[in-house]
């Protein structure tokens, strides 16, 4: 394997590994309360469009918070943890 390749492998395990944790980071700000289920669902349409494989790893992030939204009366602009 090339340098070139290796290099491409490194970084796509690193940007891989940083959506991984902004995932998780959205959906416990979001569970917790600190930022609302609108910015968290705006933030995590932003990772979903980068590609067709980030868009299938924020899907369940998305159901997530349609569900807080849902557990909080449709309103997701409260921040109820904040």
């Amino acid at each position: 394997m090339s340098d070139a390749d290796e290099i491409e492998m490194e970084t796509r395990r690193r940007s891989l590994a940083v959506e991984g944790a902004m995932l998780m980071l959205i959906d416990g700000l979001a569970a917790r309360g600190t930022i609302s289920a609108d910015e968290a669902e705006d933030m995590l349409r932003i990772l979903s469009k980068s590609s067709d494989s980030s868009a299938a790893r924020a899907a369940s992030s998305l159901r997530i918070v349609n569900q807080l939204k849902r557990l909080r009366r449709g309103d997701g602009a409260i921040t109820p943890g904040a």
